[in-house]
């Protein structure tokens, strides 16, 4: 009497293992990762993106604010955008060169600063591009910042936008005073001396 082992069928591996071993950077896209975090992922990086640094995701900066005035200390403040002002961040397409902050009411208000419209959002959802822009602080620096504004010279101004490392937009706020124009002859003559010894370092010039 002849016995038969019948053979087990093959099992297939399954297509989400094939994809795993032939893609593994597009699993997540494909079966894995939600979509609110596809969406955020993208959007930090939609456009063109900013620079890193350290935890922060910069967005914007004001160098000449520190050309024009004497930074007396800097503070991180949060601030109430709507929608399209912050997918306008994430856009980089802001501009603080003429910006400045006041206490008015209580609040600091942050005004002057230029976010552009966003780019796919109808004229009717639209936000103005310079509004006035309220910044949120604790209401005990609040009320010390209005006691150093009443020093003649002193102002706000914003250094940075920049998004920190829970994805939420701040703003780097300077108390600063202004500077005459010696003070800024004098910058730039470090300045260019600076960049001299730069190329002699180099041995570029």
């Amino acid at each position: 009497m002849v016995l038969l082992h019948r053979q087990a069928p093959r099992r297939m591996l399954p297509p989400r293992f094939i994809v795993a071993c032939l893609f593994p950077t597009a699993l997540g896209l494909i079966v894995g990762a939600p979509r609110h975090a596809l969406r955020r992922n993208t959007a930090l990086g939609a456009g063109q993106p900013g620079k890193r640094d350290g935890r922060r995701l910069q967005v914007a900066s004001n160098r000449k604010a520190r050309f024009d005035y004497h930074v007396v200390r800097t503070m991180e403040a949060g601030i109430a955008l709507t929608g399209t002002e912050v997918k306008s961040c994430r856009n980089n397409n802001v501009n603080l060169r003429d910006g400045f902050a006041r206490v008015e009411g209580g609040s600091v208000w942050l005004h002057n600063v230029d976010i552009a419209p966003h780019a796919t959002t109808a004229r009717y959802f639209q936000h103005e591009a310079k509004a006035k822009r309220r910044l949120l602080l604790h209401k005990a620096e609040i009320r010390k910042l209005d006691g150093e504004l009443a020093d003649q010279g002193s102002t706000l101004v914003p250094l940075a936008f920049y998004f920190n490392d829970k994805n939420l937009l701040k703003v780097e706020l300077a108390l600063c005073k202004g500077k005459n124009v010696r003070d800024k002859r004098q910058d730039i003559k470090e300045r260019d001396d600076k960049r001299m010894m730069q190329r002699i370092s180099k041995g570029s010039y």
